[in-house]
Order: C-alpha cells, then sequence, then structure tokens
C-alpha cells in the first residue's frame, strides 16, 4: 500500500506542472447552431511557457458527437510570462441535439505532457425530421414517367429496319449477278476460239476413233460458238452449269436447248472424265452437233 501510495504522489506531481503550464485557456465557436455535418470554426488561446509546446488531440473524448476536420490555423506570439497560443479549428457535429463538447489540446513541456483545461462549448443541431413528423420510415412516391424516355417502339422499329435492310441486300445481290451474267466480256479477257466452220466438223469425225477426247473438244467448242453468234451471249466463257441457265435466259428454243444441254454434257464427260462412248454413239452426237450448227448430217 505504501508503495502504491508513493506512486500515485509521484503521478500527481508530475501531473500538476504540466496543468500549470496552461493559463488562460479559452475557447469560442464561431456560431451556436448549425446542422449535422455542417462546418463551424473553434477559435482556441492560451498562455504557456516558452519551452511548451501545444497541440490540437483529434482523438480525445472530449469532442463528444463533434469531429474534428482539420486544423486551420496555430499561431504562437511571444508574451512577458512566455507564449500567447492561438488555434483555428474546424470541427463539424454529427448528433442532433444540444452537443456540449470540450476541444482536446495537449501541452507538453520537460516535465510531461497533460491536457489543457479548456471551457466547454455547447452547439444546438436542429433534427432533420419536423417536430410533427412520425419517427417512421413513408414509402417513396411511385414512379412518374418524364418525357424523353425510349419509345415502346423503338425495338421493333429497329427489328423492322434490319429486316428491310436484309431484304434490299438480297434484291441488290440478285441484279448483280444478273448484270454480272449479262455482262459484256472484253474479248481479251478469254483466249479467242478459233471460229467453227465444217472443217472443225470434219477434224472432229475423223479423230471420232483415235481420239475421243480431241473430237468432242472441237464438238463442244463449235456448238459452244454458235449458241453464242446466235442468242448473243458468252456460251464460251461460261462453265456447262451456268450456260444451262443462260441459254433459257437468253430465249434458246427449247428444242435446241435440249439438244445442246445433252451434248455439252457429254462432251464434257468424254474431255474431263474420262468416259469413252462406243463409235456409234459418237458418230450420233457428231450428228447432233451438225443439227445443231445447221449442217446437214
Amino acid at each position: 500500500m505504501r508503495r502504491l501510495a508513493l506512486l500515485c504522489a509521484l503521478a500527481a506531481a508530475l501531473v500538476v506542472p504540466a496543468l500549470a503550464t496552461a493559463q488562460d485557456p479559452e475557447a469560442t465557436v464561431s456560431r451556436t447552431s448549425a446542422a449535422i455535418g455542417e462546418q463551424v470554426v473553434v477559435t482556441i488561446t492560451l498562455a504557456t511557457p516558452a519551452d511548451a509546446v501545444v497541440e490540437v488531440d483529434p482523438a480525445g473524448e472530449s469532442w463528444g458527437d463533434v469531429r474534428v476536420i482539420r486544423v486551420l490555423s496555430q499561431s504562437a506570439s511571444a508574451v512577458d510570462a512566455g507564449l500567447h497560443h492561438r488555434i483555428e479549428v474546424l470541427v463539424a457535429p454529427f448528433a442532433p441535439g444540444a452537443l456540449t463538447f470540450r476541444p482536446a489540446v495537449v501541452v507538453t513541456t520537460d516535465s510531461g505532457s497533460a491536457p489543457a483545461a479548456l471551457p466547454a462549448l455547447t452547439l444546438e443541431v436542429p433534427s432533420t425530421l419536423s417536430p410533427d413528423e412520425p419517427l417512421a420510415l413513408s414509402l417513396l412516391p411511385p414512379p412518374v414517367p418524364i418525357d424523353g424516355a425510349q419509345s415502346v417502339m423503338l425495338w421493333p422499329a429497329i427489328a423492322l429496319g434490319g429486316l428491310v435492310a436484309v431484304a434490299i441486300g438480297a434484291i441488290a445481290t440478285l441484279f448483280a449477278r444478273r448484270w454480272w451474267r449479262n455482262r459484256p466480256v472484253d474479248m481479251g479477257e478469254v483466249a479467242p476460239e478459233p471460229p467453227p466452220t465444217d472443217d472443225v466438223l470434219a477434224n472432229a469425225e475423223a479423230l471420232l476413233e483415235t481420239d475421243a477426247a480431241g473430237a468432242y473438244r472441237a464438238i463442244s467448242s463449235a456448238v459452244r460458238h454458235v449458241l453464242g453468234e446466235r442468242y448473243e451471249f458468252p456460251a464460251q466463257s461460261l462453265t456447262a452449269a451456268e450456260l444451262e441457265t443462260r441459254m433459257a435466259d437468253a430465249g434458246v428454243d427449247g428444242w435446241e436447248e435440249r439438244m445442246a444441254r445433252e451434248l455439252l454434257r457429254e462432251c464434257d464427260a468424254v474431255v474431263y472424265a474420262g468416259y469413252r462412248p462406243v463409235v456409234e454413239r459418237r458418230v450420233a452426237d457428231l450428228r447432233i452437233a451438225r443439227e445443231i450448227i445447221g449442217g446437214t448430217g
């Protein structure tokens, strides 16, 4: 017990000089009322010895429901007894009602540190609720339409526009294909075939037994050339499948179109697929070619 009493006496001896270092402490507020979160300036003045250091303690419990935002300014001027300190602190209340608080300031000297005994201050903080307003949550008002909202027809209009664009694209593609098929072909792009004559068919007849591929190649060239000249379309530059479509579009006679289609298919099979018909079939195909060209069988 004696040891504990000695320790208490020693602590009191250290604190009392520190408390004695802060003379004439004063504190004022820039206004006596403020809303929650509204900033208020607290001005603190006190006198200390020349070697004392004064600091604001923002975490001090004496601030209560008032929070320190920042220290605006701090100055010290020399007087006969030591230093005269002036501190401006920006604070804000965060609770409604009459808030009583004490600014927390720590004075440090060679003998130790101790809080300065500043006077209590009061701030009136009005409630955010009206006096007659119940302390209960109220329902939110229903949503109301506003000008400039998205139209309900926006997405259907976009879908319809997409369909129209697809239809226009399909029609444009169709006309482009027709133009491409009917376009004038520069003869410089296609190697010119020798104009078919009776001599060409005569050569084809001479090759029927010994060179079937050569004979049918001559027949195909002659028939294509005659059809192209007669109906004014580039038969020489078309594939067999394209030629079948173009003959109908160019107005080739039905009988002539069927005969030419079957004959040209036969020519392609012999020239490209290695098909070798019997001699009698070769002679019949040559006779069909002469009928299409206009010669005599």
